[in-house]
């Protein structure tokens, strides 16, 4: 039996996992990034899936991750 290879993304945090899935994805959706993000995709998804994350799970906490990080980046108003 063949062990599975590794990736970069298998020694990620899960926040970052997910942030990178989360925008790498967006970024596909809109057009700026080449098809050949794809394959980035996919050693994500496996990463995900050798931890037992949903992909649902991922996509859902990458999208929490980079809005609370516009938040944070936002100026505070003052008065």
């Amino acid at each position: 039996m063949e062990k599975e290879k590794s990736s970069l993304y298998d020694k990620l945090p899960l926040e970052l996992l997910a942030g990178f899935y989360f925008e790498i994805n967006k970024n596909i959706e809109k057009g700026i990034l080449s098809d050949a993000m794809y394959h980035e995709i996919r050693l994500m998804e496996q990463t995900a899936l050798r931890r037992g994350i949903s992909l649902v799970y991922l996509y859902d906490k990458g999208s929490r991750i980079i809005e609370a990080e516009k938040l944070l980046r936002e100026p505070i108003m003052q008065h």
